[in-house]
């Protein structure tokens, strides 16, 4: 009975048995078990957690234009069905989800889950979102039949042994998302007693025999404080494990996520690196981030942990989504940040402040599953702000050489302008002098975009001025690219050998765009030891074989040059005059629009 006083957890077994004993509800199901314990029904098995247990939502959701707090808080000793009814026709709308259903930013919906509850005596229900649900920010709320004045909370106190309906209320902050039937949002924890809670005591015990939070070596903060709301919790701001980066932002984007799908996404067409500079970071008011935990949790077998969700202490804003961690967790913590201040707030990476505390959650036993690889957990050993599964892991190391590159503004053009000056899809076209000013003109009258929104936007190009350097000898001038400089180029062109001089035209270089851009690049890039004409533009070039080849768009230009050509910078590692034939003889190491001008390199020279 002591036992029962203090409270615990129910961990995996103890949730089977209440499958069994029907206080949870899961329908149709095989409830056969084998000789461990675990159902024979692999997918209910799944859902069974080291320490929770995972719903599925129906086939059917209902759209609401109403405000989600004020609608069912004035609901509350009714089925959540019959408080659905009461809102009129005109604000409530019926979607059959079989084959998939978008999701949007701005709207709230209402799902039945498919599982039911009977609670028994001495018996609480606490729900949060999945941990890769919450890494998306939506906010996405439990509300039950007789319900509780609270989300997320079901209580026996008015509900003893009634069987109750369980609803989401799921409203998107930050990208649509397409649902389908059975797919599992949120989990379900369940409590026996009255408290399970660890005490400030018992919490600095368990810190001292189980490390319970383990700092870097290196790390000065290595005596984490303990108080009566938990553990405190700061955030990781020295990105020391993550290349500099320190905060993925959410990007503005009207691409949807399919929650069915896992790794099917480039994490970088969602999210946005954030670098630590001159010791600190900047979260922008409204704006979504993720980032991680200083010190790397170890939750004991006999443990489980929830994160407070909110923070009074850094700024005013919401520190998570989905904050239960399970028994056997080891890794950084991820924090999804919304920042509630109408304006900036600055962090430091040397500030010792917790924005939140870790409550602590005793166990009768330790649970038969624990939270890893053997039971296709996600985010075991996760270091730095780690991405939802839906997504390919973020490249700390690529984004962080790739950063400086891609965030700054260059100038793009609608395709189809830039086109209206060729008569074929692909290759080069020579160009007279009359159309040569007005496709000027329409380059310089483009519009600016940094590259990370670009680089896979095929309906608006960047032009390239790519100046081919000739000689009185029928010689070009021929280059190496480096393999490996960091903010350099384009990745993709790494160690590709060239005929053309040339580059992005930044935002730096207006109003005479092209212009100054041709100026900057052969500044930049060689050194000429003589005369040089001025570059004259004598054709475009499209090609599509590469992606990198597809949102840029070629304008050819040509010059003479008398003296020797240098290298001015590391990104050449070798250079010099060649003659046509000898480029003729083997064009395969080139990159592709050199390979496209070498067949017809004379043609070009006599234009």
């Amino acid at each position: 009975m002591g036992r029962m006083k203090r409270g615990f957890c129910l961990v995996s077994q103890q949730i089977r048995d209440e499958i069994i004993e029907g206080r949870i509800i899961v329908g149709d199901r095989n409830l056969s078990r084998t000789d461990s314990g675990a159902f024979i029904d692999s997918d209910l098995e799944s859902r069974v957690q080291p320490s929770s247990f995972e719903p599925t939502i129906g086939d059917e959701i209902f759209v609401l234009d109403v405000e989600r707090n004020v609608v069912f808080d004035s609901f509350r000793r009714k089925k959540v069905y019959r408080s659905l009814l009461e809102i009129p026709s005109r604000h409530r709308e019926r979607v059959d989800i079989s084959e998939g259903y978008e999701m949007k930013i701005g709207f709230n919906y209402l799902v039945r889950l498919e599982e039911k509850v009977r609670l028994g005596p001495e018996e609480m229900i606490r729900a949060s979102p999945k941990s890769s649900t919450g890494r998306l920010f939506p906010t996405v709320r439990m509300i039950s039949d007789n319900g509780y004045r609270a989300f997320d909370e079901v209580h026996n106190k008015q509900s003893l042994d009634k069987i109750l309906e369980l609803w989401l209320l799921i409203q998107p902050t930050a990208f649509n998302l397409v649902v389908h039937p059975e797919l599992t949002l949120n989990q379900l924890r369940f409590f026996r007693g009255r408290n399970a809670s660890l005490s400030q005591g018992e919490i600095i015990e368990r810190q001292i025999a189980d490390r319970l939070i383990k700092y870097k070596a290196t790390d000065k903060f290595d005596r984490p404080l303990v108080t009566d709301d938990g553990l405190q919790v700061g955030f990781d701001l020295t990105g020391k494990e993550t290349f500099g980066i320190v905060a993925l932002r959410a990007r503005k984007t009207p691409n949807p996520i399919d929650l069915s799908k896992v790794r099917a996404y480039s994490a970088e067409n969602f999210f946005e690196p954030v670098e630590i500079k001159g010791g600190r970071i900047h979260l922008e008011g409204g704006q979504k981030y993720l980032i991680s935990s200083r010190g790397s949790l170890n939750i004991p077998r006999d443990l489980s942990a929830e994160l407070r969700r909110h923070s009074g202490q850094t700024f005013r804003g919401t520190l998570h989504e989905a904050g239960f961690i399970d028994p056997g967790f080891q890794g950084d913590l991820v924090f999804e940040v919304i920042n509630n201040e109408p304006g900036e707030t600055v962090l430091h990476s040397n500030d010792p402040r917790v924005v939140s505390s870790l409550e602590f959650f005793r166990t009768s036993e330790e649970p038969d599953k624990i939270y890893g690889e053997s039971i296709g957990s996600n985010y075991q050993e996760q270091t730095g702000p780690r991405v939802s599964k839906h997504f390919e892991p973020f490249d700390f190391r690529t984004a962080a050489k790739d950063y400086a590159k891609l965030n700054r503004s260059v100038l793009v053009q609608d395709v189809k302008e830039l086109h209206a000056f060729r008569k074929n899809k692909e290759g080069f076209e020579p160009i007279s002098s009359g159309d040569s000013r007005k496709l000027l003109d329409v380059v310089n009258r483009g519009f600016i975009h940094t590259r990370y929104d670009c680089e896979a936007d095929t309906l608006a190009h960047q032009p390239i001025p790519y100046i081919l350097l000739f000689d009185d000898k029928q010689r070009v001038f021929r280059y190496i690219r480096a393999k490996n400089i960091k903010d350099y180029g384009d990745t993709r062109l790494f160690g590709k050998h060239s005929i053309g001089v040339g580059g992005h035209i930044s935002i730096d270089d207006g109003p005479n765009y092209v212009e100054n851009c041709i100026d900057r690049e052969l500044r930049e890039e060689v050194k000429i030891r003589g005369n040089v004409t001025k570059p004259r533009l004598v054709g475009t070039l499209a090609c599509y074989n590469e992606p990198v080849d597809r949102v840029h768009f070629g304008l050819v230009y040509k010059a003479r040059v008398s003296g020797k050509i240098e290298a001015n910078e590391a990104s050449i590692t070798s250079c010099g005059m060649q003659s046509f034939e000898k480029l003729r003889r083997d064009v395969k190491p080139f990159e592709t629009w050199s390979r496209t001008l070498i067949p017809i390199i004379e043609q070009i020279y006599n234009l």
